[in-house]
């Protein structure tokens, strides 16, 4: 195969797809609408690096355990390199929720057995000075987590094989076609922007805009976070979480948040919604938002592009049109696929923890090369389980008499 794709769309998932891809030696022409990489909802200040542990280490658990271990090592390699990204691994503060989700929490360390530099439990004594802030309880501490720039991540993305990366930003893609061996992207006058034999879509919702992707179920979810005027060295100088997040100060700056409102196509900052991070910020940290008036917080609004189950979508894009409703059920690895056609889409709120590995699974993927996680899970982000399960829903409302 000509080892040349392209993608559109230079937010996290796209960024991180070319960077993988380019690493192999690919030429990459990269469709951007906005004038630069992550512009979107890979736009704020700063994102939440740390796993999410469960009792059962559910396949959610495994992927960002899995996710987490790929970012460390991807964000510390691209600034060995000299890359322009900009985290803190400052550590997260995981808080419980209550005395119950407390004990759980002490139960996921006692079975899973993490490494104490991956994960341990704090009391509440142990939290407070970890934050330097009177918190409610105690909860996970993960030392190895962090505050993440994803903007620069991606440019940082985009930075690493300059020489085989073809940007273009300001760029917006109407139509996508096959007419031979080599996907075309053209403008909405139809003139050709890109052609390659390999194509991968990695913008979000508007995905969908295009026929082949038509029947992926993918949502918007809106995010807004409050932006709180701050001063360098202030408490916290971790990430602290709980039912919400707060960053430490980022040039002047404290991020808290975020809301989480799927189909709400609102762009404009919301006053309710600052002052629902007001609230979680108080249940994180007692007292912190004293004094400070929702109308007066700025703050910016994010559109995730969110899957059913809350796990990406990584793969080839399945046939729809070729599939037969009525046909039995067939496994994932006999599905139709359209040749050449991938997406990398879905990552919901995890965008932070999901983006290396997912660019690594889909580079895979792409080369024929082992994968970078055990079979079960990748079949677990392949795009084309939307298809068998809405397939298995006619057939079962059919059947019924």
């Amino acid at each position: 195969m000509n080892q040349h794709a392209i993608i559109i769309g230079a937010g996290l998932a796209g960024s991180s797809a070319a960077e993988r891809l380019a690493a192999r030696g690919w030429k990459i022409d990269l469709i951007e609408r906005a004038h630069a990489p992550g512009q979107g909802a890979s736009g704020n200040i700063a994102g939440v690096l740390r796993p999410l542990p469960s009792l059962d280490d559910n396949r959610l658990a495994r992927l960002t355990r899995a996710g987490f271990q790929h970012a460390c090592q991807h964000f510390a390699a691209l600034t060995a390199a000299g890359q322009p990204l900009r985290w803190g691994q400052t550590g997260v503060l995981h808080l419980a929720r209550d005395e119950t989700h407390a004990a759980t929490q002490q139960r996921v360390v006692e079975i899973r057995k993490a490494a104490v530099d991956q994960l341990y439990f704090v009391d509440r004594q142990q939290a407070r000075k970890l934050a330097a802030w009177p918190v409610a309880s105690g909860g996970w501490w993960f030392p190895g987590g962090a505050w993440v720039d994803p903007a620069s991540l991606c440019r940082a993305n985009v930075a690493r094989h300059a020489d085989a990366i073809s940007a273009h930003y300001d760029t917006q893609v109407a139509q996508i076609e096959r007419p031979a061996d080599l996907w075309q992207a053209r403008s909405a006058a139809g003139d050709l922007i890109a052609e390659a034999p390999v194509l991968i879509l990695a913008n979000a919702t508007t995905a969908r805009q295009f026929p082949a992707a038509a029947h992926l179920p993918l949502r918007s979810a809106r995010g807004q976070v409050s932006h709180l005027a701050t001063t360098a060295g202030s408490a916290p100088d971790i990430v602290v979480c709980r039912l919400g997040y707060v960053t430490p100060a980022i040039d002047g700056l404290r991020c808290a948040g975020a809301t989480f409102s799927v189909d709400d196509g609102e762009s404009a900052l919301r006053e309710a919604d600052h002052a629902e991070n007001l609230a979680k910020l108080d249940f994180i940290l007692p007292g912190y938002g004293k004094g400070i008036q929702a109308r007066d917080l700025a703050g910016r609004v994010g559109f995730r592009p969110l899957s059913p189950d809350r796990l990406p979508m990584i793969g080839a894009i399945g046939d729809a049109a070729a599939i037969d409703p009525d046909a039995p059920a067939r496994p994932l690895a006999e599905m139709p696929r359209l040749p050449g056609l991938y997406l990398i889409n879905g990552f919901g709120a995890r965008g932070i923890v999901w983006s290396a590995l997912a660019g690594e699974l889909l580079a895979c993927l792409i080369t024929a090369t082992p994968p970078p996680l055990p079979e079960d899970l990748v079949d677990a982000l392949d795009p084309g389980r939307f298809l068998l399960r809405g397939r298995s829903r006619r057939q079962r409302v059919d059947r019924k008499p």
